[in-house]
Order: structure tokens, then C-alpha cells, then sequence
């Protein structure tokens, strides 16, 4: 973690999401004065799950792992989070803890912003609070997503929707494949790394994916999407 990286003002960010467009001057300037900006480099952790949670954390610019930390090194990644999202909304109202820990696949820009802070922010002005719900609305959607592939349907299933999830449109400038390792993907599929190579293989030979050292391109989506409808 560093702090070298230059802090930029909230008033002229040209990267703040859709909730802080309904912010006025002096709300823009409240959060800046209460807000830390600091740069984490490639595969520094961000958070660490039930750690107590001061701020509210904000990816002003970068590329984030959200993982479920268990016993024996069997995490479960939950998912990726880019540039103008949120990490750690959940312990404002709630647990006073942050319920996952997070990680920088690449070099990454966070602003911590006091959670009392952003509290007064929601409470004060509807139009804010109603983006950030919005957006934790789409995220509440994308974990029921993975809960149903994850108890209901087989490995294949469950590889066939996080090959699905890496590699659609959200994230195509990013190419998060190229942070995966194997194991990243077993850890979002929740099976094994051994039973990940293999089935990669099976897709690569049967022409569904193309695989390239770490890279992953998908050459038949219609075929892949099957796969994960018949679980």
C-alpha cells in the first residue's frame, strides 16, 4: 500500500460513478474533505474480511478480486469490481465489519471515505441514495446469480458461468483473464484447480474456447451458454 499516488479532488474527478454526479458543489467538497486517497499496487490486499470497517471504500480508478476467506485456503471469489464501484457498503448500516476482503489485480486507486460521512451523504440526499441502492441492487442480483450455479448445478455448469461472467462485455477492456490464474478461476467456480484444466481442455477441444497461454477467448458463446443452462 502507498500513499504517494496524487489525491484527486472530488470536484474534478472525470471517473466518479452515477451517485456522485447527484452530489452539489459543497456535497462533492464534504466528501473530499473526508476522504483518503491511496494506491495499492498489483495484489495488495484492499480489506480483510471481519476487519473492522471505518470507511466506505471507492475504486476511483483500478481492478478488484472480492473473495470469501475460508479454512484451508479454499476461498470463494465472489466477484470483480472495477473503476467507480463500491467495496464495504454493506457495513454502514449493518455489521461494523467488512463482510469479504478485496484485492488489487492491478495497480488500483482507492478512496476511503469515512462511513459516517457517507451515512449523511445517503440520509441527506434521496437522489444519491437512490444510485447507490440502484448499483447495490445489480450486484444483490449478480450474487443470487452465483448462489443458484453454485447449488444447483454441476462443474461444467459452474465453469461455463464464470467463464461467462470473466469474460462479458463489463469487463472487455479490462481483460481480466489475463489476472487469472487457474486457481482464481476454480476459486470463482468453487471446484477444483485440476478439474478446472481439465475441463478447459475439453472446451478447448471441442472448439467451444481457445486457449493461448492464460488467455481464454470464447469461440462459441452459443454452445457455452448451453453448457450453463443444462448446469
Amino acid at each position: 500500500m502507498d500513499d504517494f499516488s496524487e489525491s484527486i479532488n472530488c470536484l474534478e474527478c472525470k471517473k466518479s460513478s452515477k451517485c456522485f454526479k447527484k452530489l452539489i458543489p459543497s456535497e462533492l467538497e464534504f466528501i473530499n474533505h473526508n476522504k483518503t486517497q491511496i494506491h495499492y499496487r498489483k495484489g495488495e490486499n484492499i480489506c480483510k474480511q471481519n476487519a473492522f470497517a471505518s470507511y466506505v471504500l471507492y475504486i476511483a480508478d483500478g481492478l478488484v478480486k472480492i473473495y470469501l476467506e475460508s479454512p484451508g485456503n479454499k476461498n470463494i471469489n465472489v466477484r470483480i469490481s472495477k473503476t467507480s464501484e463500491f467495496i464495504g457498503l454493506s457495513a454502514i448500516f449493518g455489521d461494523n465489519i467488512y463482510n469479504y476482503s478485496a484485492q488489487a489485480l492491478h495497480d488500483s486507486s482507492i478512496c476511503l471515505i469515512e462511513k459516517g460521512s457517507f451515512r449523511k451523504l445517503l440520509l441527506n440526499n434521496g437522489n444519491f441514495a437512490s444510485e447507490v441502492i440502484k448499483w447495490y441492487c445489480e450486484k444483490e442480483k449478480h450474487l443470487f446469480n452465483k448462489i443458484k450455479s453454485l447449488g444447483h448445478k454441476q462443474m461444467h455448469g459452474r465453469l461455463a458461468d464464470t467463464l461467462l461472467y470473466l469474460c462479458n462485455d463489463d469487463f472487455k477492456k479490462d481483460n481480466v483473464l489475463s489476472y487469472m490464474n487457474r486457481k482464481d478461476i476454480a476459486d470463482f467456480a468453487c471446484i477444483s484447480t485440476e478439474s478446472v484444466v481439465r475441463i478447459l481442455t475439453e472446451l478447448k477441444n471441442e472448439n467451444i474456447i481457445d486457449i493461448i497461454g492464460k488467455e481464454i477467448k470464447i469461440l462459441n458463446l452459443k454452445l457455452l451458454k448451453e453448457i450453463s443452462r443444462r448446469g
